[in-house]
């Protein structure tokens, strides 16, 4: 019964997402028109034609009833800009932002968490100040400016690198901060505090105290900052040219492509949610082990 009530609010949060993009997208200026009606080449008839194809009779909810139903069937519906299967699109899009979002997220998790690790050390206090005041300036900057200024700076690097490098930067500044509050907590713990005084070294009262115990928290901060990651990617794989799901998301949305939004909206609605649980289920580990420390 847990189990039911612990998965009912995400599913409601799923599906009320999909049903607002539909409703969005439907009601956004130009949804039922076509370029293609602008050519003067095209007779009374043929425009009459693009016109009865592109124009909605359904409801929203009715409509959006019926993608539900065909989505339990595993179908997403066709583009109605490229005239492929969502899904497809979907895939190959998917791995590209993947493995470009994937790479800037583990790196700037890496040197993040690593640089407030290295700050809770003594005698490296002037790190921690580098690395916060380089953190706070990064999070003034928005991700589209950083992703212009990597265009020119890496000019010999392809887009997927770009890419990776400005996900990296932002995961970078907004895990610093965290992970250094989660460093400091765990160096107050009161067993740390005895390792201490017993003149254990601060390396070695590093690795088997202090990351031992923020660990879990740690690995929730890695989780939390997936969906930052994916939604960096949007405006940034558009600048950088990058053939993935962002820019996907991107040329859908000035096409007013309704089954290509929907996917997207839907599966970055999915990882949020998951990621949000394996957080909180990380973050619940972290505090049972704190209270069996105590013990």
């Amino acid at each position: 019964m847990k189990l039911v009530r612990a998965a009912a609010g995400p599913l409601v949060t799923l599906l009320a997402g999909g049903l607002l993009t539909v409703w969005l997208v439907r009601v956004a200026p130009g949804y039922d028109t076509d370029a293609s009606e602008l050519d003067g080449r095209r007779s009374a008839n043929s425009v009459a034609a693009l016109r009865s194809r592109n124009q909605d009779t359904l409801p929203v909810w009715q409509a959006y009833a019926h993608y539900l139903v065909r989505l339990g069937r595993g179908d997403l519906g066709t583009s109605r800009a490229w005239g492929l299967p969502v899904g497809e699109l979907l895939r190959k899009r998917g791995a590209v932002t993947l493995r470009a979002a994937g790479s800037g997220l583990l790196l700037g998790w890496v040197v993040a968490v690593g640089l407030a690790l290295a700050g809770s050390c003594r005698g490296l206090s002037l790190v921690a100040g580098v690395s916060r005041s380089a953190a706070a300036s990064l999070l003034c900057l928005p991700s589209p400016a950083i992703a212009l200024l990597l265009c020119l700076w890496l000019r010999r690097t392809g887009p997927e690198w770009r890419v990776a490098a400005v996900v990296g930067l932002a995961v970078f500044a907004r895990v610093l901060l965290a992970s250094a509050a989660v460093v400091a907590a765990a160096s107050r713990e009161p067993h740390v505090l005895q390792a201490r005084a017993r003149g254990l070294s601060s390396l070695r009262l590093l690795l088997s105290h202090v990351l031992r115990r923020s660990t879990p928290a740690l690995a929730a901060l890695l989780v939390a900052a997936l969906p930052l990651a994916f939604s960096v990617s949007v405006p940034v794989e558009t600048v950088c040219n990058l053939p993935g799901a962002g820019q996907l998301a991107w040329l859908a949305a000035q096409k007013r492509d309704l089954p290509v939004l929907t996917g997207l909206t839907m599966a970055l609605l999915a990882i949020t949610l998951l990621s949000g649980s394996v957080a909180r289920a990380a973050s619940r580990a972290g505090a049972g082990m704190a209270e069996r420390s105590a013990l």
